[in-house]
């Protein structure tokens, strides 16, 4: 069977599970590009490992090729499109895996007053909207790619609740939100309705001067601008900067230091944070909680309070 063909089976059966598989049938797509027109049985160990490594240093790309290609195989081996997988038997030391940046209050002010060095005449809403945008994405710890989906008809404004559709795992949830953060779109979306909207209610709640969807690379861009107005950055010599969706990991360690603080039953109310995040259960919010010195203060001083009565009742 064809390589190609094979991975157009493959990726119909994964999408049949309810899966968008995007980003892993682009992967699949660029190693029928760098293998060429081919048998699967054809495939040689060292092309798949040519197109692993790729060219320089070893990357978190090649954990990512690795895992995709080995889902792939699996497939292959189990229906017996393949007797053998080309993948390499052995794994070279990888980078550690990207840890989120938490922003801490002071950090968080900063970047939302350096929303105002964006403003251009060209533009005029283009400072205030990446300003309502990182508001929504810490009040509510949407994802981004959620949030520059919202249409304007997915905001009711007069309940407080927005409705976040077709989401990363195709469902659709209901986003409450507070009396200060609907007051603020409300706001923002009098001007938005100042622009174009080319489809009525259901153009873009965050658009270009045109109207039109803000594109990931674009805001990605303007947040980059922002955050370097804002002194914000990693120590010298680190791989990757603070990324705008490292604002909903923050809004998600934000909200349980509070709730530690307010004295509250945490382990309860962590089903309901996951809920409100979009995760299909505990353990996908649990990764976002990294341990940081506040958290970790705060957990302490939980533990002390249960530890205190039984070393007094020893």
């Amino acid at each position: 069977m064809r390589l190609h063909d094979l991975v157009d089976t493959y990726v119909d059966f994964k999408r049949s599970l309810g899966m968008r598989f995007c980003s892993d049938a682009g992967v699949l797509r660029a190693f029928c590009r760098a293998v060429g027109e081919i048998d699967v049985a054809d495939v040689k160990p060292e092309v798949v490992l040519a197109f692993i490594a790729g060219t320089g240093p070893v990357t978190a790309q090649w954990r990512q090729k690795f895992r995709v290609l080995g889902s792939f195989y699996s497939y292959a081996l189990g229906r017996g499109f393949a007797t053998t997988s080309p993948l390499p038997t052995t794994v070279p030391k990888l980078p550690p895996p990207l840890t989120p940046y938490i922003y801490c209050t002071d950090e968080l002010k900063r970047l939302l007053a350096a929303t105002d060095t964006l403003q251009t005449p060209k533009s005029p809403l283009q400072a205030l909207t990446l300003r309502t945008l990182l508001l929504l994405l810490y009040g509510t710890g949407m994802r981004i790619g959620e949030a520059l989906s919202l249409a304007l008809y997915d905001f009711d404004l007069t309940n407080r609740v927005l409705t976040v559709r077709d989401t990363k795992f195709f469902k659709s949830r209901l986003v409450p939100i507070g009396p200060q953060l609907t007051r603020l779109l409300a706001a923002y979306a009098r001007q938005r309705r100042q622009l174009p909207m080319p489809a009525g209610e259901a153009s873009a709640f965050f658009a270009t001067r045109t109207g039109n969807w803000l594109q990931y690379g674009n805001v990605g861009r303007l947040f980059r601008r922002a955050r370097m107005v804002a002194g914000i950055r990693r120590e010298s010599g680190a791989r990757y900067q603070p990324r705008i969706h490292d604002m909903r990991h923050t809004a998600a360690l934000h909200r349980l230091i509070a709730w530690y603080r307010a004295g509250a039953d945490v382990q309860r109310l962590l089903p309901q944070l996951a809920t409100y995040l979009g995760h299909v259960d505990v353990g996908s919010t649990q990764r976002y909680l990294s341990m940081t010195p506040e958290l970790l203060h705060e957990a302490s001083q939980r533990f002390e309070q249960y530890a205190q009565p039984e070393t007094y009742h020893e």
